[in-house]
């Protein structure tokens, strides 16, 4: 189900999307049921039960978005700088059906002339469809989510 070519560069395409701030454009990658979880203080194993960082479907993805967008968020006034590097990409395990995913990246985070650096570890699970593969899942572990976390107004 696509090829590690394939799969990279979508994964790269992504990031881009992400550190662009073109966050509608982002959405439009991931399916309809799709699942984004950034677990807090630990690997995340049950995100019904345990504490998160972000937990949202797509209906509360998009709700962020517009807020994103709304420019009402003051902390992103002007918009943060950021750019990320994806790298260690590795195929999980792969089906007719998905491909699961697993990376690292390094997001550098530039705002109010203070610079912060994200880094984790993220899994995906994509779906190939006719116009390319969508997200169903999408879990961000970061490296330091065991301790307190600067204002997030972006997307891992």
């Amino acid at each position: 189900m696509g090829s590690e070519t394939q799969i990279q560069k979508f994964l790269y395409g992504e990031a881009r999307l992400m550190d662009e701030h073109r966050y509608s454009d982002w959405l439009a990658l991931w399916d309809d049921d799709g699942i984004y979880w950034v677990p807090c203080n630990s690997e995340g194993t049950d995100p019904e039960n345990e504490v998160a960082i972000i937990y949202d479907n797509h209906s509360r993805l998009t709700d962020r978005i517009a807020r994103f967008e709304s420019g009402t968020v003051m902390a992103q006034n002007p918009k943060t700088k950021m750019r990320r590097v994806v790298s260690n990409i590795e195929i999980a395990e792969s089906n007719e059906r998905e491909t699961t995913v697993v990376s690292n990246f390094l997001l550098i985070e530039v705002r109010q002339l203070q610079q912060i650096i994200w880094a984790g570890q993220s899994t995906h699970r994509l779906r190939m469809t006719a116009d390319g593969f969508k997200i169903g899942f999408k879990k961000v572990i970061l490296v330091n989510n065991d301790q307190e976390l600067p204002a997030m107004q972006f997307l891992l």
